[in-house]
């Protein structure tokens, strides 16, 4: 039988780390901080092997399922949802049992009372469970004490145990090695003060120059599967020269839907709009994958995964449409009289109302049916190699087609920057470029934009300076088209508060014309002879 040995809160900082050096450093017997003290070093094996259903839906409602094997005792952990802190605090309910089989449970019915419990509402007993990802963790453990007596606690007593961990990452429990990574953890101890963690942490931060992360384990090992293509060596991440344009597109795919489904719990639950909006960009770069390379796959094979996309988009974009707005009304008010503000509190609160009607719409459309088919299907789709590809290899004597990236992606980035360029037209002219033509010129540069990182790893260095240039541009010209929607939405307004609307009009207008400028200036630093050398340059390395 199984049994429930503890459910808490469980309270750590965590840091991402890039090479073993540090962890190496931080192992050795007298390493300390002022103020702490390092206790001795012990080593531990652990596997854990991350389940879900086949949709996803625990990762996708905030929840993760493992199991682990300590000195051959099989455990499982159900975590509620974590949002880590700036610092890297994450504060998450936390139920582990001793499982008596030593096997993977097969469905949720087969999971502890209180997990199956927990999970109510969100998996039936019934639903299978697939492997996530395997995770193999080397973790060199010591305890960290305060030297400094406080007032309310023994300068003797431990404060955190602190972990040192190499995580290789696997697809599947016999699968190849895919990746290696690094990450400390400082866990607190029960009873201890969550303000000693983050005090400990700031000096963690400080002394050994460390990047507190905001993401789990979990996440990070499915963020680096999405990019690891199929066959390619240990630690490679993204694609590769000689791809065929199709598969280059379908790792792509499969980063974007990862990107979609870790944000869907942020969308689902948190009041951070970032949420909406990384769900809605990672939305973005799959439709202009599709957009670029469509022409590499069987259009039957990719019209079943494109209309879900549409509509997730469509949900997606009314709800950060209006959050987009309520912010932008929020800080004007803040910054005029309080005698007006009440002018237009109306127009906010029927734009709060439209918000909670388009985010129902959008967790309905999460929630349904054909949203979790997609996700399976879609993802099936993205782990198959072959699957609606175009076969153009040549046979002998026939014409050889161009379909590798290398050969393909360098021609395709000039004719992509050419449709940038040739919006100088509009610029060349004394009179303001319409801000319609300016919509247009954004959507180019989302195209560029984003064909260029999906290249980045086989660009030259040359090609980030390119990119920031054209982030600034496309961050200008989505500021400007953010205030024409705000103003497109006021208009439905205008005639309960006139004089309130003409205001904030009119505010919005020199928003638009300051950004117009500043767009005009962006815009000619792009194109100059400098800027095109470069983007040369980096896509000369590409072979």
């Amino acid at each position: 039988m199984d049994v429930v040995e503890q459910q808490s809160i469980e309270i750590e900082a965590k840091f991402s780390v890039a090479s073993p050096e540090i962890l190496a450093r931080l192992a050795k017997q007298r390493t300390g901080l002022p103020g702490y003290r390092f206790g001795a070093v012990s080593r531990r094996e652990v596997v854990d092997v991350y389940l879900d259903t086949p949709d996803h839906r625990l990762l996708r409602t905030g929840y993760q399922l493992r199991t682990r094997v300590v000195d051959g005792e099989w455990r499982v952990t159900f975590k509620t949802r974590n949002e880590g802190s700036d610092i890297g605090i994450h504060r998450r309910v936390e139920i582990e049992a001793v499982l008596d089989e030593n096997s993977l449970p097969a469905q949720v019915g087969n999971l502890p009372e209180a997990i199956v419990e927990a999970l109510a509402g969100t998996a039936a007993a019934s639903d299978p469970l697939d492997v996530l990802c395997v995770l193999e963790q080397t973790r060199k453990v010591r305890a960290v004490t305060s030297t400094t007596r406080g007032h309310r606690r023994s300068a003797a007593a431990p404060l955190a145990m602190l972990s040192l961990d190499e995580i290789r990452i696997r697809q599947q429990r016999e699968g190849a090695l895919l990746a290696c990574a690094y990450e400390i953890e400082l866990e607190l101890f029960p009873g201890v003060d969550v303000a000693e963690l983050q005090v400990l942490a700031d000096r963690f931060v400080g002394t050994y120059d460390l990047t507190p992360s905001r993401e789990s384990k979990l996440e990070r090992a499915l963020v680096i599967l999405s990019r690891h293509p199929a066959e390619s060596p240990e630690s490679w991440q993204g694609v590769r020269a000689e791809m065929h344009m199709g598969e280059a597109c379908r790792i792509l795919w499969h980063e974007q839907l990862m990107q979609l489904l870790l944000n869907e719990a942020g969308v689902r639950h948190s009041e951070d709009p970032a949420y909406v909006h990384d769900a809605r960009v990672a939305i973005r770069r799959a439709r202009a994958a599709a957009h670029i390379y469509a022409g590499y796959f069987k259009p039957k094979a990719i019209r079943p995964h494109m209309q879900p996309l549409r509509k997730t988009a469509r949900l997606l974009g009314a709800v950060r449409d209006l959050d987009v707005a309520i912010a932008k009304l929020e800080r004007y008010q803040q910054k005029t009289r309080r005698r007006t503000k009440a002018d237009r509190q109306e127009t906010l609160n029927v734009w709060r109302s439209q918000r909670a009607v388009a985010f129902a719409a959008l967790v309905e459309w999460l929630d349904s049916a054909k949203y979790a088919r997609f996700v399976v299907d879609f993802l099936a789709f993205c782990r198959t190699p072959g699957a609606g590809i175009v076969d153009m290899q040549p046979q002998p004597g026939e014409k050889v087609t161009p379909f590798q990236l290398r050969h393909v992606a360098p021609t395709m980035l000039v004719t992509s920057f050419e449709r940038v360029c040739a919006y100088e037209v509009w610029f060349e002219q004394p009179d303001a470029v319409p801000v319609e033509t300016l919509h247009r010129l954004r959507i180019e540069c989302k195209y560029l934009r984003y064909n260029l990182e999906f290249m980045a790893g086989l660009l030259g260095p040359e090609s980030a300076g390119v990119i920031d240039r054209l982030r600034k541009l496309q961050d200008d010209l989505g500021d400007l088209n953010d205030a024409v929607v705000s103003r497109q939405l006021l208009s439905a307004e205008s005639a309960r508060e006139e004089k309130a609307v003409a205001r904030y009009e009119e505010d919005q207008a020199k928003i638009i014309d300051k950004l117009s400028n500043q767009v005009r200036g962006d815009f000619t630093d792009f194109v100059a002879g400098a800027n095109r050398l470069c983007l040369w340059s980096a896509i000369a390395r590409i072979s």
